[in-house]
């Protein structure tokens, strides 16, 4: 019966809130779902439709920060990489990015792109400096492989300036 009569009225109203049908329905159904599980555990909901709005209505909420928020870090992040990489050399730099392991370059590109240190690059993931240090250790050593780059070579130039 929920589903005939409030799930299409739920994902009418989240779409008119997140401006996105196709998110207002993952929000409901993701509710629905939260809902169901809680059913299953014992816990009681008075009323379904409300329950559930409140919880699609706050996914869609956190649904639409995190897209906004992640728009303008890829903005911010092109127009980093664009200024430093043109070209092929970046369309290199963004293949070798993309085969990482996703904590790896979320460190790369804290590190690198947005400056951050070892410190604040672990409050931003949640992990420790040591993990930061060990992950970017391991990054590089993988982003070298794939751009076909000599670390050794490349430090001692570094040295050398």
């Amino acid at each position: 019966e929920f589903l005939h009569t409030s799930y299409p009225r739920l994902v009418a109203a989240v779409a008119l809130t997140s401006g996105s049908r196709p998110a207002a329905e993952d929000a409901v159904q993701e509710a629905m779902l939260r809902a169901w599980e809680r059913s299953e555990r014992g816990d009681s909901i008075e009323s379904l439709n409300a329950w559930v709005a409140t919880v699609a209505l706050n996914l869609a909420r956190s649904g639409l920060r995190r897209v906004i928020a992640e728009r303008k870090a890829r903005s911010r992040l092109q127009s980093v990489a664009g200024a430093d990489l043109i070209g092929p050399e970046r369309v290199d730099v963004e293949r070798a990015l993309a085969k990482l392991p996703r904590r790896q370059r979320e460190s790369v590109v804290c590190r690198y792109y947005l400056g951050m240190d070892t410190k604040e690059i672990a409050k931003v993931l949640k992990v420790s400096e040591g993990t930061v240090k060990s992950t970017l250790f391991r990054a590089r050593a993988a982003l070298a492989v794939s751009l076909g780059v000599d670390e050794d070579e490349e430090a001692n130039d570094r040295g050398a300036r």
